[in-house]
């Protein structure tokens, strides 16, 4: 008996420095974040630097997916909007800005989940508050009369 709990003393040691769960929680997402970047970086590629097939609908004949969109601008608007287009309608920059959307949908999604939980315990807590003060006087009555 006295040699377990020497041995449950001696191996069940606290850690000095204790482990903060929203650092690890950041990493994690960051992780998420660039494993999503990793997997869809075959996708971009093969958009903006593979020549599509001759029968591949509206993409045949042309160097580049994204040229059918980079054609209809240059026909239907003035020079200088084409010029900020060209830019922002380069696909890795628009997979950028909808990873980095979807990243801050999850996040936000995550807090508010939380916020409900810790909202629901603070009911809960009150709740047995009161009935705990309830008991209290409901005993106190009993004891006076």
């Amino acid at each position: 008996m006295y040699f377990q709990s020497w041995l449950a003393m001696a191996s069940n040691v606290p850690q000095e420095r204790i482990f903060k769960v929203s650092r690890s929680n950041n990493f994690y997402m960051a992780l998420l974040l660039l494993m999503l970047f990793l997997s869809l970086f075959p996708v971009v590629y093969s958009i903006m630097t593979l020549t599509p097939s001759f029968d591949c609908g509206p993409f045949s004949g042309r160097q580049n997916m994204y040229d059918v969109v980079m054609e209809t601008i240059d026909q239907e608007l003035p020079p200088f909007i084409k010029n900020i287009f060209s830019y922002a309608t380069n696909p890795g920059l628009i997979m950028c800005l909808v990873l980095a959307i979807y990243y801050l949908n999850t996040v936000s999604k995550g807090h508010q989940q939380a916020h409900a939980n810790l909202k629901k315990k603070m009911q809960m807590v009150s709740m047995s508050i009161l009935s705990l003060c309830l008991c209290f006087v409901f005993f106190k009555i009993i004891s006076v009369v």
